[in-house]
């Protein structure tokens, strides 16, 4: 199934839950945007500076850099529209934001111009909106590869700074720029890492209330607000590449009976072995949720409603051999019914593919409960 949050949710390297990388990727987009727009708007500095001052060879720097920046926020808008979103894409981007921020600083070692590249009060900060940015992508590791890299690179540019000019010496006066100072230059580092810290931690706080949001506090598997908005994401993906995809709603048997007589406490214990079985049996494509109550839901891509049927099929057999030993020693056997629906033939939208698959559901337990129930025939 799609998967779950890491087991270890301290763990900073550890895999992203699914619905963080759904997340990021919307989050990617908006980037790609608000970069475009911003480069777009900065780009008019260096264009008025030309303009008026077309003798200073820093603003044909700038100029240059900037119209750079801005083509390449042109294409990564367009692939990331486009669905190119490799899990890579938020560390390039990020990289790629802050790499050129230091390039335009470093841009005015060239020009012969050290101090405007370590006192810059323009460019300067644009690392901490690409640091700021990176939270937007839901994920730490994109954060703190982020800062670090700022710190890191923009470190480099002291170093090359003090090693290759003497930056207070009177050759460079009136210091139109600024003088160079250690302690300036080492608090803007350590400003840089402190925005590093912050962004990972909002990210690791957003991560859980992300991952709390759309689990089941029970079973660990999706609840129904996550099921609603993947399987609109699903249904707009198999409509758009002409794919297939199936959904299957389930119902446990005579549940009801299960709390009856053993009590809620085993009534939990039969859900969460249940839901175990059903992650364990999916693919990792495969999106799990507790619908509600004893109901269960599966979303399965690049699946015909007949190859669903005949995987839920033995998915039943098999759940009728399994015996849940309760906390009283008296076993339970569990058996349920399942409606199945699916695109092309079943509707082309979330809402009729639920309606058809819970019809049918309500058509298999009609008819004596243990079955799935396809477009044709209910299977036992």
């Amino acid at each position: 199934m799609r998967s779950p949050p890491s087991s270890d949710p301290d763990a900073l390297w550890s895999a992203r839950a699914d619905e963080l990388t759904d997340a990021g990727a919307e989050g990617e987009l908006l980037i790609a945007k608000a970069r475009l727009g911003f480069t777009a708007m900065i780009l008019t500095a260096p264009v008025v500076s030309v303009i008026n001052e077309p003798q200073r060879v820093e603003g044909w720097v700038g100029l240059v850099a900037l119209t750079v920046s801005s083509i390449i926020a042109l294409i990564v808008l367009l692939q990331v529209r486009s669905g190119w979103r490799p899990r890579w894409l938020g560390f390039a981007t990020s990289l790629f934001d802050v790499t050129m921020v230091t390039l335009v600083l470093a841009s005015y070692f060239v020009v012969g111009t050290p101090h405007m590249a370590i006192n810059a009060r323009v460019t300067y900060p644009i690392y901490f909106l690409a640091i700021g940015a990176s939270c937007l992508r839901y994920d730490r590791r994109v954060c703190l590869t982020t800062g670090f890299a700022a710190a890191v690179q923009y470190s480099v540019l002291i170093i090359l700074a003090v090693t290759r000019y003497d930056l207070n010496s009177v050759a460079f006066a009136p210091f139109r720029y600024g003088i160079y100072s250690s302690a300036d230059q080492i608090g803007r580092v350590i400003l840089l890492l402190i925005a590093t810290v912050l962004a990972a931690t909002i990210v690791d706080r957003t991560e859980r209330l992300r991952v709390l949001s759309t689990h089941d506090g029970l079973t660990g598997l999706y609840n129904r607000a996550y099921f609603d908005e993947r399987l609109v994401e699903e249904v707009l993906r198999a409509r758009r590449y002409a794919r297939p995809l199936s959904l299957v709603i389930i119902d446990l048997d005579r549940f009801k009976q299960v709390n009856d007589v053993h009590g809620h406490v085993t009534g939990d214990l039969v859900l969460r072995r249940f839901a175990d079985y059903l992650r364990d049996a999916m693919r990792r494509t495969d999106t799990v949720t507790r619908f509600g109550g004893e109901e269960f839901a599966l979303i399965l891509p690049e699946t015909s409603v007949d190859d669903a049927v005949t995987k839920l099929t033995d998915v039943c057999a098999q759940v009728n051999a399994i015996v849940i030993e309760t906390p009283n020693g008296v076993p339970v056997r569990l058996t349920f019914s399942a409606g199945v629906a699916g695109l092309p033939g079943d509707g082309d939208s979330a809402e009729s593919l639920i309606s058809r698959a819970d019809a049918r559901l309500l058509d298999a337990k009609t008819n004596g409960r243990n079955a799935v129930m396809g477009p044709r025939i209910a299977l036992r």
